[in-house]
């Protein structure tokens, strides 16, 4: 009786808690399950191969314990979308190395990890676009474009800077405008759009989301300014151009990233964009604007994007 007792609760037990695996395992967690996080899950596994095990588990199915078990051992973590890795990093047990995807780079370098995590532990594959292919777009789609419009808040300093130097390059001007909080991005948009020519939009916590998106469209669209946008979802909102990363092409980086993990010592590849991007047009929009876009194949085979 007292044997088969030990056996329900070890069953019991093995039912609640992950699965313990020996060194050299990939414990792969979506923030939610379905859409851009299965997409990006399933063209890591492809990418991956069978280097090492592999376990995929989505954010609801693990508590705070069993995060921390799972970062306790000596595998690697991909965390993927903002929710995984801020809960991940809260709960991090401090010695799994950690890969994440599908993050924009300033909501990647705020996540809050434990005090004495290696940095050569932690990698990431932004969702941004380098300032040389978003503003290769600008140049390409619209080449009378001149004065670029910007309005971000301080959260994109770094990815401003870059963008500057490279506007100097291709002698463009950032009409910039920096909000301190999502009130202040009407009023940014009517003090830059009337100078500029084309207006960028940037992941923003504060300047672009869900909440205000279609408001900041419509402003521009009053202004008969085009928006060069990061998605292939604000493309279809109203952007007139976007140049983006897929769920699919962030999740192959991801997995050929983890092709060079350690697990021997948890290194990981430096932080980076994904090589492979999208760009996308939205003709409907640029005809009611008046602009005439060139060809979308050229386009794509200039800035080196791949077909859609």
């Amino acid at each position: 009786m007292a044997s088969r007792l030990r056996w329900v609760l070890a069953c019991l037990v093995a039912c609640v808690l992950p699965p313990a695996w020996g060194d050299g395992t990939v414990q792969l967690i979506a923030s939610e399950e379905g859409g851009a996080y299965l997409e990006a899950a399933d063209a890591f596994r492809a990418a991956f191969g069978a280097a090492h095990p592999l376990r995929s588990w989505s954010l609801a199915q693990l508590d705070g314990a069993q995060l921390r078990a799972l970062s306790g051992e000596h595998d690697l973590i991909v965390a993927i979308g903002l929710r995984a890795a801020r809960t991940l990093a809260y709960h991090y047990g401090g010695q799994a190395a950690v890969l994440t995807l599908m993050l924009p780079r300033a909501s990647a370098e705020r996540l809050l990890w434990p005090v004495g995590v290696p940095r050569r532990k932690v990698s990431h594959v932004y969702i941004d676009q380098p300032a040389s292919r978003t503003l290769g777009l600008v140049a390409a789609a619209f080449p009378q474009a001149r004065r670029v419009a910007l309005v971000v808040s301080a959260e994109n300093a770094e990815a401003v800077k870059a963008l500057q130097q490279d506007a100097v390059r291709r002698h463009l001007s950032l009409n910039l405008n920096t909000v301190a909080q999502a009130d202040d991005v009407a009023p940014a948009l009517r003090e830059v759009l009337p100078d500029s020519d084309v207006l960028l939009l940037l992941p923003d916590s504060i300047a672009i989301h869900a909440g205000n998106v279609q408001n900041v469209l419509l402003t521009t669209y009053r202004y008969r300014v085009p928006v060069v946008g990061f998605s292939h979802g604000l493309s279809r909102a109203g952007a007139v151009a976007a140049v983006y990363s897929s769920p699919a092409q962030i999740g192959r980086q991801g997995g050929l990233m983890a092709l060079h993990w350690k697990p021997e010592n948890g290194d990981l590849p430096a932080s980076r964009d994904s090589d492979a991007f999208s760009v996308v047009f939205n003709p409907q929009v640029a005809r009611s604007l008046g602009v005439i876009l060139p060809d979308l194949a050229q386009v794509r085979k200039l800035l080196g994007a791949e077909e859609d």
